[in-house]
């Protein structure tokens, strides 16, 4: 099943009104049966369009369902991806104001800062890690705009795979230097330890989720480009987050990065 124009423009402005109300949305997939994700992408790329439209910038790109239990619980035939703004970075050690969110959750990261132009198809993790600059501890805070985290593939892409916040590590080294899959994070909210992971979480290497960006981005026509940020999934097991929890994660060698909701 396609989409037809009216109904591309009705998703994206769905899901830019609940955003910008805080307000989850009823789920849309019982009205989008038999959908297909190049569907639903059609749907996201309006909603960014959207975005830019009203001069918000996008600085990069963000890798979403990196295993195979995520791929499975959301329906989906692989990872998916989304779209970073600039709007959406918070400072290492800065503060999200909750009353801006739904129902956050927050994920642990590797992020790639992109020295090169990178196109797919055909381009191995070697060739990714070769493209990127630097890497750093990250988070990314996901929010659906969708009632009690009631979502499947539908919603997910179609709602920028619910990207909100994100938070770069001021700490950045060489992306060649370190065993990336190896690295260990552990996640402590409010001092509590409350999740742990390792990057070969993320499609075996994160790298791998990079290349697999910048191949899947060739089938849409687009590419990774010199200066983005790419996020390439979850370490860890998400966590909930609300207003008084403060979230540190510690990636080794990595470094480290620190959020708190208020």
């Amino acid at each position: 099943m396609t989409l037809d124009e009216t109904t591309i423009g009705r998703l994206a402005a769905l899901y830019l009104e609940a955003e910008a109300a805080a307000t989850a949305v009823a789920p849309i997939r019982d009205d989008l049966a038999g959908v297909s994700e190049a569907a639903m992408y059609a749907a996201q790329r309006e909603f960014v369009r959207r975005k830019l439209a009203g001069g918000i910038q996008q600085v990069g790109w963000k890798v979403g369902a990196t295993t195979a239990p995520a791929q499975a619980a959301f329906g989906l035939s692989g990872p998916t991806y989304g779209v970073l703004f600039d709007n959406g970075a918070v400072p290492d050690g800065g503060s999200i104001p909750t009353a801006l969110l739904i129902s956050p959750r927050v994920e642990v990261e590797i992020a790639f800062h992109m020295e090169k132009d990178l196109a797919g198809p055909g381009v191995t993790p070697k060739q990714a890690l070769d493209a990127a600059a630097s890497v750093c501890a990250a988070f990314e805070i996901v929010d659906t705009r969708t009632r009690d985290w009631d979502v499947k593939m539908p919603e997910m892409i179609a709602d920028n795979i619910f990207q909100a916040r994100y938070v770069l590590g001021v700490q950045h080294i060489a992306a060649r230097t370190l065993d990336l899959a190896a690295v260990h994070a552990v996640l402590t909210k409010n001092d509590v330890e409350a999740a742990q992971g390792t990057g070969a979480n993320v499609l075996g290497h994160p790298a791998a989720a990079l290349a697999w960006l910048a191949n899947r981005l060739a089938d849409d026509g687009e590419q990774l480009r010199a200066g983005q940020v790419v996020l390439t999934g979850t370490l860890t097991p998400v966590v909930p987050a609300a207003a008084g929890d403060t979230l540190v994660a510690d990636l080794g060698e990595l470094g480290s990065v620190r959020v708190r909701f208020e």
